[in-house]
């Protein structure tokens, strides 16, 4: 009997061990599996594109934009363990006169906070112009040049960004010349021979700020370039080229960045509706637009079905039919990352929240 109860003692003993090791669990479990926090993250950013595309497709169709940002995410980690000990009567089992058993249960109850973004500081935060520190940082971030200006920029001094049909001669002449500045500048981006920097100027009571890019010109692209800016001004084997931000003290145009509002409503009419909602959205669809494609270059493709797409990177439904973006279209995923990364940028200046709404989002 001594015997038993040492044995029995000893299993108590670990139990209790057991359960003291359960009050702290390691980080393994926090951050991995369906209530980790990698979870909640790709979870964050998933609802992140859907917004984005599901207000593309709102302004496709003539409605009203709406977000919502992310202010907290709250959650609770808790690890139940359950201890059992049966004593069988002494005599019946010799081998193992006393059992042990045990059990844990890993729980994880989080609570998403969301704010929505509204009024007249939203309002200005995505009617606001980007100005030309932002464009100066993408591009040093690593995006194309084509890209930013073909989303970003509406006029880049007197060569206008225009994304219409039934151009008149003229217009698709300097048109024309728009994409064939960007293509020579993206060129030498890609050697590593663009510069591009940020320069002010004071001016009597009035302060100019530009957005200056170096070529060199030694090199056939920076020549083409200079000459169709009528640029002659160097400095250490390179054309400077200094556009204005908005309009120079002539009244001449410079460089005149959208906003987060127009970059999307540019984007829209990539947006693939149905044909049963053509006569809805008062357009035809940008699909039947014969533009010719040395002139016209799509930034992304939001395609549309009636039923949930398998092969989608971010994927919506609305008005009965699911758009989406294609996993392997990677011309139109750049596109869309860099939308959703200007966006950051400016909701970034917003200093004020609306009410918090708690959604919480059950257990896992």
């Amino acid at each position: 009997m001594t015997k038993l109860l040492y044995n029995l003692m000893r299993k108590l003993l670990f139990a209790i061990a057991f359960v003291c090791i359960g009050c702290n669990f390691p980080s393994k479990i926090a951050m991995n599996g369906s209530g980790g926090r990698g979870a909640y993250n790709i979870a964050i950013q998933t609802t992140n594109s859907e917004e984005m595309l599901l207000n593309l497709v709102r302004l496709r169709y003539g409605e009203l934009l709406s977000f919502l940002e992310v202010s907290s995410v709250i959650t609770q980690h808790s690890i139940k363990n359950i201890v059992t000990v049966g004593i069988p009567i002494p005599g019946f089992n010799k081998t193992n006169p006393a059992n042990l058993r045990g059990e844990t249960q890993w729980q994880s109850q989080p609570t998403i906070q969301y704010t929505p973004l509204q009024g007249g500081d939203f309002a200005n935060q995505i009617m606001q112009p980007l100005n030309i520190e932002t464009i100066q940082q993408i591009i040093y971030s690593g995006w194309d040049i084509d890209r930013v200006f073909l989303l970003a920029i509406e006029n880049f001094r007197e060569f206008p960004n225009l994304h219409r049909e039934g151009l008149a001669p003229k217009e698709l002449k300097r048109h024309k010349k728009f994409h064939n500045v960007i293509n020579l500048m993206t060129k030498l981006q890609m050697k590593g021979l663009l510069q591009v920097g940020i320069r002010e100027e004071q001016k009597n009571d009035s302060k100019f700020r530009k957005l200056q890019f170096a070529v060199p010109v030694d090199n056939q692209y920076g020549k083409e370039i200079a000459n169709m800016m009528k640029e002659e001004k160097t400095a250490d084997g390179r054309y400077i080229i200094n556009i204005s931000e908005g309009f120079d003290e002539y009244g001449n145009i410079g460089i005149l960045p959208r906003s987060l509002l127009s970059c999307m409503y540019s984007l829209s009419k990539y947006v693939m509706i149905p044909e049963k909602d053509i006569k809805i959205c008062e357009s035809s669809d940008i699909s039947k637009h014969k533009i010719s494609p040395k002139i016209f270059k799509e930034l992304l493709i939001i395609h549309n079905s009636n039923r949930k797409p398998k092969d989608s990177y971010v994927c919506v439904k609305h008005r009965d039919t699911w758009f989406y973006i294609k996993d392997g279209d990677i011309h139109s995923k750049k596109t869309f990352l860099l939308l959703l990364e200007l966006y950051d940028l400016q909701s970034g200046r917003s200093k004020v929240q609306g009410p918090l709404l708690t959604l919480p989002t059950g257990t896992g």
